[in-house]
Parts: C-alpha cells; sequence; structure tokens
C-alpha cells in the first residue's frame, strides 16, 4: 500500500565525479548505498546545520 499522506518532492542533484566517488567510499564502509548514505548521512547534517546557522 502506497502512503499518499505525505507528498513528497523529487530531487536531482549533479556532483563532481570526485565528491561522488568519495560518497561511495563513505557508503562502502558502512555497508549501504550512495543513495542511502545521502539521504540518512549527507542531507541530515545538511538540515541540522543550516538551522544552527538560522538561529
Amino acid at each position: 500500500m502506497v502512503n499518499t499522506s505525505k507528498k513528497t518532492t523529487p530531487f536531482l542533484m549533479t556532483i563532481d565525479n570526485s565528491v561522488y566517488q568519495k560518497i561511495k567510499k563513505l557508503a562502502s564502509k558502512r555497508g549501504i548505498t550512495t543513495q542511502e548514505f545521502i539521504r540518512a548521512v549527507i542531507i541530515p547534517e545538511w538540515i541540522a546545520k543550516e538551522r544552527k546557522s538560522k538561529k
């Protein structure tokens, strides 16, 4: 069953190949995919940093 209570927005990101390779390596060390790493680590850290800078 699809959860229709939350609206999601597609997100596309373009990064330099060297940055991608670093992210891929970090994700691999954690045993997760690059996409999972971006969702679980990078985005939450970025949001937290942005919130702190706006206080």
